[in-house]
């Protein structure tokens, strides 16, 4: 497949750590043909949009998409490419040396999407425990296999985005939907370990939980959305299951919250003990508070429904929702 230009696109609103891993990117320039570096400001406030249009020139364009949404601004740095295979990350993310290496040669090998590995920057117990739980399903996968889209860490051939473009109408689960999608399409999705980046989670437990919150609405809009698509973990679909049939009874909803807040309390308390708490422990604790999250949001859906943010279930503002 080589030579073979690469476009690397990071969609940043006002967070700093975009310089970082801009300058990560940029190191692995002799991995490709040519290196096009795409920084989508999706509506930075003006002090730090500035900062951008300063700082960046040269090898990185900058573009600015003033509408709200992470998906659209990514489709909107497809649309400005120029790159064979293009890949995303995010700005709180390092990149690993071997990262655009490791995704041509997954490409080349027959995937159409190659998803790679994501560790942890930073060693808090509470960021150690998040770490523990992104990862879990990744212990089972072999290089090449299947699973869902992340776009933390994603390599995708140009003749995707002729089919399909990321779902710009709604926060969360846009690249879940884009990789299931393209399977139903017919590309293929292949796991790569060794295309990595580190990621810096929040050190932040009820955040966490309020997230997952918003994820589990966002999977249960994906599942009846799309019913065709076929979910590689399969609680997933008994998931679906259970929660279609559960959701249009009256009290649904009070469930739905109490699963929420639930979720966000017993985080709150897990933060307070995560440093004194035996890893095992801590691992389950959390998994079980992951659960109890989605099963809120998945409970809470209802066709037509806003879809919620972190800063509604957790009733306090954050900067970046």
């Amino acid at each position: 497949m080589n030579p073979v230009a690469v476009s690397v696109i990071i969609p940043v609103r006002d967070d700093p750590r975009v310089f970082r891993a801009v300058e990560s990117v940029l190191a692995c320039a002799g991995e490709a043909a040519s290196l096009q570096v795409i920084v989508v400001d999706n509506g930075s406030p003006p002090a730090f949009a500035e900062d951008l249009r300063t700082r960046f020139g040269g090898d990185v364009e900058l573009m600015e998409v003033a509408a709200p949404g992470v998906y659209g601004a990514r489709n909107r740095g497809i649309e400005a490419s120029n790159g064979d295979v293009i890949f995303f990350t995010d700005a709180d993310c390092l990149i690993r040396p071997g990262w655009v290496a490791a995704g041509l040669e997954t490409i080349a090998a027959g995937a159409d999407i190659a998803q790679g590995y994501s560790g942890s920057l930073g060693d808090s117990p509470v960021r150690r425990l998040i770490q523990l739980r992104y990862e879990a399903h990744l212990r089972r996968l072999a290089p090449g296999d299947p699973t869902e889209c992340d776009t933390r860490n994603l390599a995708v051939h140009r003749r995707v985005f002729e089919t399909i473009r990321f779902e710009e109408g709604y926060r969360r689960v846009g690249d879940t939907e884009f990789g299931l999608c393209a399977e139903v399409a017919g590309f293929r999705v292949g796991y790569q370990p060794r295309t990595r980046v580190d990621h810096e989670h929040e050190d932040d437990l009820p955040l966490f939980a309020a997230k997952q919150v918003c994820h589990g609405w966002g999977a249960q809009r994906l599942m009846q959305q799309h019913p065709e698509v076929e979910w590689h973990g399969g609680h997933l679909k008994a998931v679906s299951r259970v929660s279609k049939r559960l959701a249009p009874r009256a009290g649904m909803n009070l469930i739905a919250r109490a699963c929420s807040r639930g979720s966000v309390w017993n985080a709150a308390l897990l933060q307070r003990c995560a440093g004194r708490l035996p890893v095992a422990v801590g691992f389950w604790w959390l998994t079980g508070i992951d659960k109890l999250a989605a099963l809120g949001g998945h409970l809470a859906y209802l066709p037509g429904s806003p879809e919620p943010s972190p800063s509604e279930v957790l009733r306090r503002r954050l900067s970046r929702d």
